[in-house]
């Protein structure tokens, strides 16, 4: 049974969302989780909800949790005893299966490093998220996954075949995509754009067996279907992930004014089938479920700070699905 510890101070220290998250999780499923911070607040904050008591335990660590602008090496050392260092420890002892986090995302990083195994044959790890894209074929997942995103800014070619083949085992086994297809980013979908990196990456996945390399990708296709994994450095990725939601965030405020125009607006938007609406759910925190750092034995999953109880929920769900299927 997958046990997934859940980093429940986060950078806040507010516990509620972890507790939220943790909770219906518990009542939906048999995800066995251990909520991990300051266990007098974590027990007020399940008093105020509805849990089952026979999927979540409580493991104490009281320590004042990491700040985002706390420097990670540092602030490590003043609380190894905090929530994030003690979730990751129960992963490392294999008491856990898995951790889920919404902390200080380098902390996490020197963690997992210090603290967990590589698989075998592995010798970068990277962090993978996932974006919407367009799709023609219905079994086709409608999210497409991308990585490096953060773990490193510059890489050599070697590190961008591990990153394909990492990502095209986890769409593998748990979006459950028969046949990943692999794209590089580029500036350029030539097999000689980009520099000498990118060329030398280019011609190894073309003769990396297992991996399906459709070629290179520009920044444009990427909300396009021709792709099921996007391989690119950590520096190139960010930047990306986080324009996508940028322009995620533009559209809904677009579409929610647009809402307001009248009944000419929304009947011309319902005549062409769009039915667009300021509700409508394109790409929101509840629809995540937090970005895996691929390449340990055991994966951890990392959500954004703001992150509320559903978007926690999930990420604690996709852990338990990763320890089955992968």
């Amino acid at each position: 049974m997958p046990l997934v510890a859940v980093d429940a101070m986060g950078c806040s220290g507010d516990v509620v969302p972890a507790v939220r998250g943790v909770a219906a999780v518990s009542r939906a499923t048999d995800i066995q989780m251990l909520l991990v911070g300051d266990a007098d607040s974590i027990q007020r904050a399940l008093e105020n909800t509805e849990y089952n008591p026979e999927r979540i335990d409580i493991v104490d660590a009281p320590e004042t949790p990491l700040g985002m602008s706390d420097p990670p090496d540092r602030a490590l050392a003043r609380h190894s005893r905090g929530s994030l260092a003690t979730a990751v420890a129960l992963v490392a002892d294999g008491t856990a299966h898995s951790v889920v986090s919404a902390g200080n995302a380098p902390a996490l990083w020197r963690l997992c490093l210090r603290h967990l195994q590589l698989r075998r044959g592995v010798a970068q790890a990277g962090v993978a998220a996932v974006y919407p894209r367009r799709v023609d074929d219905r079994l086709r997942d409608p999210l497409a996954l991308i990585l490096d995103v953060g773990a490193t800014v510059h890489c050599d070619a070697p590190a961008l075949v591990q990153f394909a083949e990492l990502g095209e085992a986890y769409v593998r086994c748990v979006s459950k995509v028969e046949r990943p297809r692999v794209a590089l980013l580029n500036m350029a979908t030539r097999a000689d754009a980009g520099g000498e990196i990118l060329i030398e990456a280019y011609r190894r996945l073309e003769r990396s067996p297992g991996v399906e390399f459709v070629g290179n990708i520009e920044g444009h296709e990427l909300v396009g279907g021709a792709a099921d994994v996007v391989v690119c450095e950590g520096f190139a990725g960010n930047v990306v992930l986080k324009m996508l939601h940028g322009l995620t965030s533009l559209a809904l405020d677009l579409t929610g004014a647009g809402a307001q125009r009248g009944w000419r607006w929304r009947a011309g938007m319902a005549m062409m089938g769009g039915n667009i609406g300021p509700q409508t759910p394109m790409i929101e925190y509840e629809s995540y479920a937090g970005a895996p750092i691929l390449g340990f034995e055991s994966v951890p999953i990392y959500c954004e700070p703001a992150a509320p109880a559903q978007a926690l929920g999930n990420a604690v769900k996709l852990a338990a699905k990763i320890v089955r299927d992968m």
